[in-house]
C-alpha cells in the first residue's frame, strides 16, 4: 500500500466513477483502476461494489474512507511542516461559468511575485471542485458564492459581477446613460447561455412582463461581443476584461442583477503558496 493508492480511493468515493476519479487524480483510467485493486489485494477486502453504471463503497470501503481521509491530510500536514511543497506548485480551480479574466489578474500577479512557483489551474463544475478541495488535489478554486461549511471552509471574497445593457455605440439606446429593463421589450436580444444570474434575469422579466426578441444564444462573452457588433442585438453582461471598442455598457437603472465571485479553500489549508495569493487577495 502506497499514497498514492490511497488518494485513489478517496478520489473514486468522492466521485463515484473510474473516469471521473482518474481525470481529478490526473491519470490514465487502467493506472487508476490497477492501484484500486493493488489496495484490495495489500487490505485483502473488497472496497467497491462496481457494475457497469455505479460504483459505491462497501462496508469495508465506508469503515476505510474517514481512516484514509485523516491519513492523507496527516501526511500533507507533515510535508507544510518541512516545507516539501512550499516553492513548487498551486492549484487552483474555477468554476466553468466563471469568467476567466476575473481570476487571472490574481494569478498572474502571483506568478510574477513567486517566479519559482508552478500555478495549476483546473475548470469543472462546483460540486466537482469542492471534491478535488476535499481530497487535497487543489488548493482552492474561484466560484459563485454559495453556502458552505463555514467550520470546515473559509470563503474570500474576489469580485461582484453586475449586469449592464450591452449595446452597439450605434444603437439609439446608446444615447442613455441608464436604461430601465423594460427596454428590453421586443429588442432582438442575444442570450449568454452561461449566464449564472439566467434565472435572475428571466424571474424578473416575466415579473415585468418585458419580453424582449431572442435571436441567438451565444455560449461565451467573445461571441456576444461580435454579436452586438455587428449590430445583431443587445444583451446583458459584466463589463469585460476585454476591449469591446464598438459597445457601450449601461447601468440597469431600477433593479440590480449581480453575482458574488469568491475564492474557497480549506480552513486547515497550511500551503504558503495559498498564504502568498491570499495576501495578494
Amino acid at each position: 500500500m502506497n499514497l498514492q493508492q490511497v488518494k485513489y480511493f478517496i478520489a473514486l468515493a468522492n466521485t463515484k466513477n473510474f473516469t471521473r476519479g482518474s481525470e481529478q487524480m490526473y491519470v490514465v483510467q487502467s493506472t487508476f483502476s490497477a492501484g484500486i485493486k493493488k489496495l484490495e489485494s495489500h487490505l485483502g477486502v473488497k472496497l467497491f461494489e462496481r457494475d457497469k453504471r455505479n460504483v459505491s463503497l462497501t462496508s469495508a470501503g465506508e469503515i476505510l474512507l474517514p481512516k484514509a481521509i485523516e491519513l492523507i491530510n496527516y501526511w500533507y500536514d507533515i510535508e507544510e511542516t518541512f516545507k516539501v511543497r512550499s516553492g513548487i506548485e498551486i492549484k487552483l480551480g474555477f468554476v466553468q461559468n466563471i469568467d476567466i479574466n476575473v481570476v487571472l489578474p490574481f494569478v498572474n500577479e502571483f506568478k510574477k511575485q513567486n517566479v519559482l512557483s508552478e500555478v495549476k489551474i483546473v475548470e469543472d463544475k462546483h460540486d466537482v471542485l469542492l471534491q478535488k478541495l476535499d481530497t487535497n488535489s487543489i488548493h482552492a478554486f474561484f466560484t459563485e458564492y454559495r453556502e458552505v461549511d463555514k467550520s470546515e471552509y473559509q470563503i474570500c471574497d474576489i469580485a461582484n459581477e453586475e449586469l449592464f445593457f450591452a449595446v452597439n455605440k450605434n444603437n439609439p439606446l446608446a444615447k442613455n446613460e441608464s436604461l430601465k429593463l423594460s427596454a428590453l421589450h421586443n429588442e432582438p436580444f442575444i442570450e449568454r447561455s452561461h449566464c449564472l444570474l439566467y434565472d435572475d434575469v428571466f424571474t424578473e422579466l416575466n415579473k415585468q412582463e418585458i419580453a424582449p426578441n431572442k435571436v441567438f444564444t451565444a455560449h461565451n462573452n467573445e461571441t456576444v461581443g461580435a454579436l452586438i457588433t455587428s449590430g445583431m442585438g443587445i444583451t446583458l453582461m459584466p463589463k469585460p476584461f476585454f476591449d469591446m471598442p464598438e459597445v457601450k455598457f449601461i447601468p440597469i437603472e431600477d433593479v440590480k442583477l449581480s453575482r458574488k465571485i469568491v475564492l474557497i479553500f480549506k480552513r486547515s489549508s497550511k500551503s504558503t503558496e495559498l498564504k502568498k495569493l491570499l495576501e495578494l487577495i
